[in-house]
């Protein structure tokens, strides 16, 4: 029992807090059990004014990552016994948190996630390790994608010297592995889910479009994509990050008030769909790689629409992660259980061609048990 570890994510979508119960021996992984746990409505309103507010209170950012620090440990407690286990079965907890702010670039760069991880500790008397993005900054790094690292892993552990995962969150991310002895290219394509989902939220009722059907209603508007794709961080070259307080609604709201035209809903949600798709299309040209075997992961893998679009407009077939031995579901919180591993185990992580830290990097700090 001494190599169990949970992993615990709240994307930038905020539709749930995934838990991943992971077993990791020398050189292997298996994903035992998994659950997702709704976020209450009224936390889950709090962590978006918290994203989307530039005048949020320190005390409110503080009473939200104690509650939310509360909402992951509970549902850590859920999983283990889910799992039919006790507390005391698990080595450590892998908490990712929640991100609120993302601000690598600035001139007193910083990441921050909030659901505290002492509160975790607290309530479910296992160690805890978290913060995993300071250090990588504090190295000159962009703080993310952190993921990529575990993305290695897994094609290491499948015996495939090639290959690109997409995840596919709110935020999107690529990891390309040209050969297994060579490092991995990685990075933020911008967005994946967040502005698809925000602008269901505000004008479709629903948290998020189901499979794509209401883009599908509409048709992209060329016009209004041209001028989406004008945003400099398409432009950006990597290492690059970024995250939902960058790409919001207000950021669609102002593309479409620079068209100075009038749209439908719907061809809006169609066109934010296509950027997603064309984001994502070029990036994989730019790394020539749209012909190599591509794995999805993440929420956007059952959005049908946007996934029969990228295959059509790379001219390649797309293919779960669930062939990789890991659910798409869970790959990113099964993630940080293999970080947490890590980190106890103290190992140190060369991110210069991933976030362009400098130096090997150990990532997370840990909350032991009072």
């Amino acid at each position: 029992m001494e190599n169990l570890f949970i992993g615990l994510m709240s994307g930038t979508s905020v539709d749930s807090i995934d838990s991943a119960l992971v077993n990791i021996d020398t050189g292997s992984f298996e994903l035992l059990e998994s659950s997702s746990s709704s976020i209450k409505k009224n936390l889950k309103k709090r962590i978006f004014e918290a994203v989307n507010s530039a005048d949020i209170s320190k005390v409110e950012i503080e009473e939200l990552d104690v509650d939310l620090g509360r909402a992951f440990g509970k549902a850590a407690n859920r999983l283990i016994q889910k799992a039919s286990l006790n507390n005391r079965d698990i080595s450590a907890i892998g908490s990712h948190g929640q991100t609120i702010k993302h601000a690598p670039n600035t001139i007193k760069p910083y990441s921050l996630q909030i659901g505290k991880p002492e509160e975790i500790t607290r309530v479910t008397k296992i160690k805890t390790v978290a913060d995993f993005r300071t250090a990588d900054i504090q190295a000159g790094g962009q703080g993310a994608p952190l993921a990529p690292l575990f993305h290695k892993f897994i094609f290491k552990k499948n015996k495939l010297s090639e290959g690109v995962i997409i995840n596919i969150g709110g935020i999107c991310n690529l990891t390309y592995l040209n050969n297994l002895n060579e490092d991995i290219i990685a990075y933020d394509c911008g967005p994946g889910n967040c502005l698809i989902d925000a602008w269901n939220r505000s004008n479709n009722n629903g948290e998020f479009d189901e499979e794509g059907s209401w883009a599908s209603s509409g048709k992209f508007i060329p016009k209004l994509l041209e001028v989406m794709l004008r945003d400099p961080f398409f432009s950006q070259q990597p290492p690059k990050s970024t995250g939902t307080d960058y790409f919001n609604l207000s950021w669609v709201k102002q593309n479409v008030s620079n068209c100075k035209s009038v749209f439908s809903p719907e061809d809006i949600q169609a066109t934010l769909t296509e950027l997603t798709a064309q984001v994502i299309f070029k990036e994989l040209k730019n790394l020539k790689a749209q012909k190599k075997r591509i794995y999805i992961c993440g929420g956007g893998i059952h959005n049908t629409f946007l996934i029969n679009r990228l295959e059509g407009i790379i001219e390649n077939n797309i293919f779960s992660t669930s062939l990789l031995g890991i659910d798409p579901d869970f790959l990113e919180a099964s993630c940080f259980a293999w970080l947490a591993h890590q980190r106890l185990d103290r190992k140190k992580f060369d991110l210069s061609k991933v976030t362009g830290s400098q130096g090997r990097v150990l990532l997370g700090e840990v909350w032991e048990v009072s």
